[in-house]
């Protein structure tokens, strides 16, 4: 079997590709602060932005592939802490290239849709970027770095949704919970996006891998929608009444950071490139709610480190 070495072993993807891989390959994920721990999986403490970890790291394992998914993703956090930002997005992700070409791994470098400013949508991988905040900027520096250190590696702009490990809801969950709460909620009408569940994305990485796909390239879900829209399909996937969604307005809330509105990503090229088909929302959504009943959900929440006796050891 490859082996696949994963960083932000403890993050929305990560976790998910831990587990989700173990059956197809020999799985090392790296986490920082947040402990994390998987039967069948090592797991590795360690700051990956620190000059010459990330080479020593995969001096050690020697994997066959790297996806890179450790990042700073808190948007507002990002605007007031600018040399944070960079540190994790972009110097980080330089270490990590370094590392990857120096070693012979081929390296998959998560990266996101909001590159873009939103002001047009249907964004395809040849259209100019134009972060409107620190966290977009800091990861398209992120995306330079990497395509000039390693011209070989991946990098995937895309948008997620799922389950996550730890207690940090994804925007499903956090619908998901203030239906079964029966709270009022609010989703942006006015924001859109085309999410892909993190599961169906790790399967298009594992594609990717095995053609050994360079450069960039646009991975998320076949359907463009509002985060209003999304929590509808939520609800009714659910089945519970959307009654209790309201339609919101980005400038009703007070955010530090600008957020960019229209951020659907053109999935085209991937899809004729290496045969790819990206499905519905609404699938992704039902295969989420799957993983509560078949017992997916409960490996991955067991990768915490309150519920992993040797997590962190």
């Amino acid at each position: 079997m490859a082996k696949l070495l994963v960083t932000g072993a403890s993050g929305l993807l990560g976790a998910n590709l831990v587990l989700d891989a173990l059956s197809e390959s020999d799985v090392v994920g790296v986490y920082h602060q947040n402990a994390v721990g998987c039967d069948g999986a090592a797991m590795i403490q360690a700051d990956l932005a620190e000059p010459g970890v990330a080479r020593g790291i995969l001096e050690d394992v020697r994997p066959d592939w790297v996806v890179h998914c450790a990042a700073a993703t808190h948007v507002d956090r990002c605007e007031e802490r600018p040399e944070w930002a960079y540190r994790l997005n972009r110097d980080m992700a330089a270490q990590v290239a370094e590392a990857s070409q120096a070693s012979g791994a081929y390296l998959v470098h998560i990266s996101t849709d909001a590159v873009f400013d939103g002001a047009s949508g249907g964004y395809a991988e040849g259209d100019e970027p134009n972060p409107i905040n620190v966290y977009a900027a800091s990861k398209l520096a992120g995306e330079q770095a990497v395509a000039g250190i390693y011209p070989e590696a991946l990098i995937v702009r895309t948008n997620l949704f799922g389950w996550n490990a730890t207690d940090k809801p994804s925007l499903a969950e956090w619908f998901l919970k203030g239906l079964e709460g029966r709270e009022t909620l609010i989703g942006f009408a006015d924001v859109e996006f085309n999410p892909i569940l993190v599961n169906h994305l790790g399967k298009a990485l594992l594609a990717a891998f095995q053609q050994r796909a360079a450069g960039i390239y646009h991975m998320a879900g076949s359907t463009c929608l509002s985060k209003y829209d999304f929590g509808v399909r939520v609800a009714e996937a659910s089945g519970h009444s959307a009654d209790s969604i309201r339609p919101g307005a980005l400038e009703d809330i007070r955010l530090r950071a600008r957020r960019s509105k229209r951020l659907c990503l053109d999935v085209g090229k991937a899809e004729r490139e290496l045969g790819l088909r990206f499905p519905r929302v609404e699938a992704g959504i039902r295969e989420m709610l799957a993983m509560r009943d078949d017992g997916r959900l409960a490996k991955l929440k067991a990768m915490s480190a309150a519920q992993f006796e040797d997590a962190g050891s």
